[in-house]
């Protein structure tokens, strides 16, 4: 216990060195005239109200309060930040500084002397705790890539050996001795071939080697995300206690390990995720009892690694959220146009992490400035991840936090745009497609795509960047961003695990670019910040057309794809859509059946698999042919049977085809759908 209490001190002298610091020269800029962020001056008075009550410091909590309660009346033009205030906002500065210092040494708060955690400088050399094993695993395989290293000097001596076999030829040949050069050249190829063999090898084993000591050094960098939890329980209850609540936090994966520097920067917004869940979502003890829930209620903290990100959510057994009062609070801060109509409800959830949205009646210790949720969403943002708030099942609220493991190396999607490669980050990617010109449509500021009857705003990457012309006819290949922007792309390339790089090291100066990368031929790709790509697809480049404006055509065959198996269906739907199809999808036969009565008109064909669930593919088929309605669509039988007897039936039921999946290829699907329809 007393060595986590240490390492709390420890990390928060570090947060407090970094807030004063942040503080102090935004104060020295206003005196020197430049512009002051008061959004970032005030999240930091108020991470460090939370901090200080993480690490049991009242009196520092109370004087970061009162700073924010200043830099809040500056902020609404109560105050001026002028010369009669930088001075106040100094001492306030000052005293936060001593009484940090004094609950360190346990002297009073007035005292001058403070203790060396408090007020050591940064010197940007972090202590870093590895495990033996760790260091063990990256030993071996540094030695490992020095022993590929090593062997490749065979390679070289081989390499020797053959020059000097190509001058003895050359010599020979001189002498007229074209029998002897023969005979040597026939050697000197064994040789060649071998040694081609072995540089293959070499070359094998060499990329094995440097993606273990990269596996390894990155391991270095990983701990448990417990760090995120550190002094957080008490915390959690003090501040449900505060507001004459009783909450209590459960974790769940604290196991779970991500880049140190990643935990680093969410210790901030796992405080406020917490503190939000108990501000806003759970209710008074009278309260809970009348909803007949127990009078304590319950924050639960979940962290899990998933496709290279690391995703938090923190749930609460609250009220749940206040759609209504979301809305009126959005409508009063002008972020919903006066008498305009409510926008979707993930959109209208999304506005609680702007700057200064709360639905707090009153301002306390906990809530109501409207910071909390914003400082997740800014750290999102930083580390190009995304958060989202949404109902959690069973009552309450989940708010999840998904962001890269590393802040070095992270999963890239490659897409070329006006002749040069750029890297998306995976995490903000919802879905890659190859998108049919006839599902673009003119909505009311631009064009749109109708994906999965949705209309998503569709935008050319070239524009957004101001690189060039959109793409030509023919299918557009398409990025559906988490943030609901789509864009469009000359050409999707491929999905690497890059190491990012800063920006700065080629001297870009540009607000979309958020890293480098390293491409296989040596050549650096630009890393496209994705927020900052969807607010800016959002300006002008609304107004640049993807594809020509055309009449509308006529509508697309629709194929109904039946099975239980999300690889196949997702397979099956690729290659439909690329050919042109729509695609609806059915899990089982049952949910086929309901499908095909409700939009009987509108689907062309069935492609159905004959082992599911609830109903198989038989009785799929037997309820098509038994139904006046639907007896005319055709049906395509694929599955895994290829007995003879299961054809035979399948066909005897009325299948139009039946295909093995065996036997499955892709031009024999669609060649049998374009005889049926």
């Amino acid at each position: 216990m007393e060595d986590i209490q240490a390492l709390l001190q420890a990390a928060f002298a570090d947060e407090l060195s970094e807030h004063l610091a942040g503080m102090r020269a935004a104060l020295a800029a206003q005196e020197a005239g430049q512009p002051v962020d008061l959004r970032e001056f005030f999240r930091r008075a108020h991470s460090l109200k939370g901090a200080a009550r993480a690490v049991e410091q009242p009196e520092t909590e109370r004087l970061a309060h009162a700073l924010e309660t200043l830099l809040e009346a500056i902020a609404r033009g109560d105050r001026a930040l002028d010369a009669e205030t930088v001075p106040q906002l100094r001492v306030q500065i000052d005293a936060i500084e001593d009484a940090a210092g004094a609950a360190v040494s346990g002297g009073d708060p007035g005292d001058t002397a403070v203790p060396e955690p408090v007020m050591r400088e940064s010197t940007g050399d972090d202590m870093l705790r590895v495990s033996a094993r760790a260091v063990e695993a990256l030993t071996r395989s540094l030695h490992g890539v020095s022993a590929e290293v090593q062997g490749r000097a065979a390679v070289a001596d081989g390499l020797v050996g053959i020059a000097a076999d190509l001058e003895a030829v050359a010599a020979m040949l001189l002498r007229g001795d074209a029998d002897g050069a023969a005979r040597q050249v026939t050697r000197t190829l064994a040789a060649a071939g071998k040694m081609r063999r072995a540089q293959g090898r070499a070359d094998w084993a060499m990329d094995r080697a440097v993606a273990a000591l990269e596996e390894s050094a990155e391991r270095v960098l990983m701990v448990p995300a417990q760090m995120l939890f550190d002094g957080y329980d008490r915390m959690l209850r003090e501040v449900a206690q505060s507001q004459g609540k009783s909450a209590s936090l459960h974790i769940e994966g604290s196991e779970t390990a991500a880049d140190r520097r990643v935990l680093q920067m969410l210790r901030d917004p796992m405080l406020h995720m917490l503190r939000n869940a108990v501000g806003h979502g759970i209710e008074t003890a009278e309260r809970r009892r009348a909803a007949g829930k127990t009078e304590q209620g319950s924050v639960t903290a979940t962290v899990q690694a998933a496709r290279g990100q690391l995703i938090l959510s923190v749930t609460d057994d609250g009220a749940g959220l206040d759609d209504a009062a979301i809305e009126r609070r959005a409508r009063a801060a002008g972020l919903i146009a006066a008498g305009s109509t409510t926008p979707p409800l993930p959109v209208l959830r999304a506005m609680v992490f702007e700057q200064g949205f709360s639905t707090a009646t009153a301002v306390d210790e906990v809530s109501g400035r409207g910071v909390g949720l914003s400082v997740v969403a800014d750290a999102a943002r930083r580390l190009q991840g995304s958060v989202t708030i949404a109902p959690a099942d069973g009552g309450g609220t989940v708010v999840m936090l998904a962001v890269p493991l590393s802040m070095s190396r992270q999963t890239m999607l490659l897409v070329e745009c006006a002749g040069a490669t750029y890297a998306v980050p995976v995490a903000a990617v919802r879905r890659v497609m190859a998108l049919d010109p006839g599902a673009v449509t003119r909505g009311e500021d631009g064009q749109v795509a109708v994906i999965d009857g949705v209309a998503v705003p569709l935008v050319a990457l070239s524009a957004v960047l101001g690189v060039g012309s959109p793409a030509g006819q023919g299918a557009l290949s398409v990025l559906w961003l988490r943030s609901g922007i789509a864009l469009t792309v000359d050409a999707l390339v491929a999905v690497r695990s890059l190491v990012v790089g800063d920006p700065g090291a080629i001297a870009v100066d540009l607000p979309w670019v958020a890293g480098t990368v390293l491409l296989d031929d040596g050549a650096v790709a630009l890393v496209l910040g994705a927020d900052v790509i969807a607010a800016r697809a959002l300006g002008s480049a609304r107004g640049v057309a993807v594809v020509a404006e055309q009449p509308a055509a006529a509508r697309r065959l629709t194929v109904l794809v039946v099975d239980d198996s999300i690889t196949t269906r997702t397979l099956e739907r690729g290659i439909l859509e690329a050919a042109g199809y729509a695609v609806r999808l059915a899990v089982d036969g049952l949910a086929g059946l309901e499908r095909l009565r409700a939009e009987a008109g509108e689907i062309d064909l069935v492609v159905a698999d004959v082992e599911m669930p609830r109903m198989d593919g038989f009785g799929l088929l037997t309820a098509v042919r038994n139904d006046p309605a639907l007896r005319g669509i055709p049906v395509v039988m694929m599955t895994s049977r290829n007995s003879p007897d299961d054809i035979e039936r399948g066909l005897d039921l009325g299948a139009n085809a039946y295909v093995t999946k065996q036997d499955f290829e892709q031009g024999k699907l669609l060649s049998i759908i374009g005889q049926l329809i």
